[in-house]
């Protein structure tokens, strides 16, 4: 029997998480699991003896920051920790995230779909300055604090001016390849994600400074390559609202849209917005 591995990156919301692990736990699936470093006081005891199929592995952790290169690395743990074991798809989740069909239905998704790559691409639109300029403090996009907020706006427009001068652009370094861009949640093959890992090195140089790597890296690397062919484009599988929110968080008036979704997840919830509908789809599935 072919398995499947989860991979999970979590940093709060951990009611979902509970949820999110007893509907995918299965004998099919194994399960790795990412908790931020900046987290405190999480119950590593306790998560880890919810599954009674699963195998659940909880890889050494890193600090998260959104926008920066941590979001790539931390992809790139978990698919380095799950290669080893060479499962037939890899599917990335973040702890907020839920499956919206039961584990039969997923599994014979994949089996008639086997040898595609299910990442969804952005056409057009998108700022080519995320990844033809030098970000420097990227990885530190979010900070809570105000006063030190906008010391760091200011020192990152200083340092990028300095860095970017003229028409400076990083891409012209990789001639070979066309970057692209699209959601950084993905379903893919045992093939593929060893490529990736493959590529690390090629990865970090590409991307360290870019913002936003995680939504470019894995679509640029693929498409420059012969899984060209294999990958679906338009759909990651994922139900997901960017039109409401950034992205919207599900209630349980949407109850009925996502039960009748052709996706097999959806991101994202949030029990302290709607604790309502993370109830029924666990309930339902």
């Amino acid at each position: 029997m072919k398995k499947h591995a989860y991979l999970i990156i979590a940093h709060n919301n951990f009611y979902i998480l509970e949820r999110l692990l007893k509907l995918i736990d299965d004998d099919r699936n194994d399960i790795y699991i990412h908790i931020d470093k900046k987290v405190k006081n999480f119950d590593f005891n306790y998560f880890n003896n919810i599954c009674r199929k699963s195998t659940v592995k909880f890889i050494k952790r890193i600090k998260v920051y959104w926008g920066g290169y941590s979001q790539v690395q931390c992809e790139l743990n978990l698919l380095k920790a799950a290669i080893k074991n060479n499962y037939e798809y890899y599917h990335l989740l973040s702890g907020v995230d839920l499956p919206i069909k039961n584990q039969d239905y997923i599994h014979k998704f994949f089996d008639k779909n086997r040898g595609k790559e299910f990442i969804r691409f952005m056409k057009s639109g998108w700022d080519y300055n995320r990844v033809s300029k030098i970000h420097l403090l990227n990885n530190y996009c979010k900070i809570k604090n105000k006063v030190k907020y906008y010391m760091y706006i200011i020192v990152n427009k200083l340092i990028f001016k300095v860095i970017n001068k003229g028409e400076y652009d990083h891409t012209k370094k990789f001639k070979k390849y066309k970057f692209m861009k699209g959601d950084n949640w993905f379903s893919i093959t045992n093939d593929c994600a060893k490529f990736i890992c493959e590529n690390e090195n090629n990865i970090k140089d590409m991307f360290k400074y870019a913002v936003c790597p995680d939504e470019h890296f894995m679509h640029t690397i693929l498409y420059n390559s012969r899984f060209k062919e294999k990958l679906s484009y338009d759909t990651c599988l994922r139900e997901i609202d960017w039109n409401r929110g950034k992205p919207y968080v599900y209630r349980i008036k949407d109850y009925e849209l996502l039960q009748n979704s052709t996706n097999l997840f959806a991101r994202k919830f949030d029990n302290t917005v709607d604790k309502e509908i993370i109830d029924k789809i666990y309930l339902e599935i």
